[in-house]
């Protein structure tokens, strides 16, 4: 018996994602250290001059893995300039939780072996946010996002209607002309990566 159409198309669509995250995590992988170091600055450089940052209050960031872009250099201009900075916390299946981290040495090793903040620090809302910097494994032009595939920033961007703006960082050899998606997947509103600063036509359901 043949599976029904859309199962098939959900397997189909999962494969591509499987197929596209390792080509992407590989092509992550060959950037060297040297790379990577100035792409953190460069990236950094174009955040700080987008208007949703200039104007900015508060933002979350994340504790990047490493062979993630490192959004560590604008932490720190973002604490210089005295903008308030969340970290997510895994707290469960598919959640993530957000904190506010007013000294970044309190952060621990946390879950998947990245830097989060203790169950102890306060807790931010998404509305408390200027912006939220998001890492991404793939991206299209479009906003289309692949993680790693916990769906964690999926869940939780999709439940807010007024989440702040959504900006993905990564390096150049992770956009692609398109990323598989479906209704869960949540888009991002804008990219940038060391040489581009791309908005993207989202829509919020």
């Amino acid at each position: 018996m043949s599976c029904p159409p859309d199962r098939s198309e959900h397997d189909a669509l999962d494969r591509a994602k499987v197929a596209l995250r390792l080509h992407a995590r590989a092509a992550r992988r060959s950037i060297t250290p040297e790379v990577r170091a100035a792409a953190s600055y460069a990236i950094a450089e174009r955040l700080l001059r987008l208007p949703e940052i200039i104007d900015a209050t508060a933002v979350a960031v994340y504790g990047a893995s490493p062979e993630e872009a490192d959004p560590g250099v604008l932490e720190s201009a973002l604490r210089e300039r005295g903008l308030r900075i969340a970290y997510p916390r895994v707290k469960g299946d598919r959640m993530l939780e957000l904190h506010w981290v007013d000294v970044p040495d309190v952060l621990i090793l946390g879950a998947f072996g990245l830097t989060e903040p203790t169950t102890e620090a306060p807790t931010a809302a998404l509305g408390d946010l200027s912006a939220i910097i998001v890492p991404a494994v793939a991206l299209d032009p479009d906003g289309n996002r692949l993680g790693f595939g916990g769906g964690f920033y999926d869940v939780l961007l999709g439940d807010h209607d007024g989440y702040p703006p959504a900006i993905a960082i990564a390096y150049d050899e992770q956009l692609f002309d398109h990323v598989p998606h479906d209704d869960h997947d949540r888009r991002v509103d804008i990219i940038v990566t060391p040489t581009r600063t791309l908005r993207c036509a989202t829509t919020r359901s």
